[in-house]
């Protein structure tokens, strides 16, 4: 319970201050150094991650970080980082390893990072094919529309003669780019069935053998 209270403390500041700003005076003077260690460890961040705190806590409050305390709270965060579900989990939303885990268990850690990194790239890959093919259907979509609005113009009694040579040319580039849209479609079809179906392959074979992997994130940035 003490320790949870820590974890929200510096969440609390963090989600104030931000990793990267450095801390108040205030947060220098009041700071659970162990739940700030804890939470670094628990995100996988490396001991650096310290610095602008030292930093900031030396200008503005003349204080150096209780070293001992935060280090003791990033091994316990660690603890929690350094599993292979949070690995897979990692990977698997496009997040980066920054090495902290090094001196663990650490070859179980990059393989299920493996793993899941290798599950985002096919993600990432079936969904750019599947917004390229909804692009191009798209487009479509709306060169039909600009095709017939452009050809009732053209017949209409009240057409300009200079305006019908102009829509003409307007008629024969859309035409031209409508047919090319129509000729990719097949090709981007094929794309995003081989690009689900390599997903599915990869997602079922690790299936049995890695129970903590998620089988469908959703890809994100960390």
């Amino acid at each position: 319970m003490r320790l949870m209270r820590r974890i929200l403390f510096a969440a609390a500041w963090l989600a104030l201050a931000g990793c990267a700003t450095g801390m108040s005076k205030k947060e220098c003077l009041y700071a659970d150094w162990r739940a700030i260690g804890y939470e670094d460890g628990a995100r996988g961040a490396p001991v650096s991650a310290i610095s602008s705190r030292r930093a900031a806590c030396a200008e503005k409050a003349a204080l150096a970080p209780d070293m001992s305390a935060y280090l003791a709270g990033r091994e316990e965060g660690l603890d929690q980082f350094c599993r292979p579900a949070r690995a897979f989990d990692l990977g698997a939303h496009g997040g980066r390893y920054a090495g902290a885990c090094a001196g663990r268990d650490e070859s179980a850690f990059l393989a299920a990072f493996a793993q899941g990194r290798g599950l985002f790239e096919r993600q990432s890959a079936a969904n750019a094919a599947a917004n390229a093919l909804a692009a191009a259907e798209s487009d479509l979509d709306r060169l039909d529309h600009q095709i017939t609005k452009a050809e009732a113009a053209l017949i209409a009694p009240s057409t300009a003669t200079q305006e019908r040579v102009r829509l003409l040319a307007d008629l024969k580039q859309m035409r031209e780019d409508r047919a090319r849209l129509r000729r990719a479609l097949p090709g981007l079809r094929r794309d995003l069935a081989l690009a689900e179906r390599d997903l599915d392959a990869y997602k079922q074979s690790f299936a049995d053998n890695a129970p903590y992997a998620a089988l469908t994130p959703t890809p994100a940035s960390y």
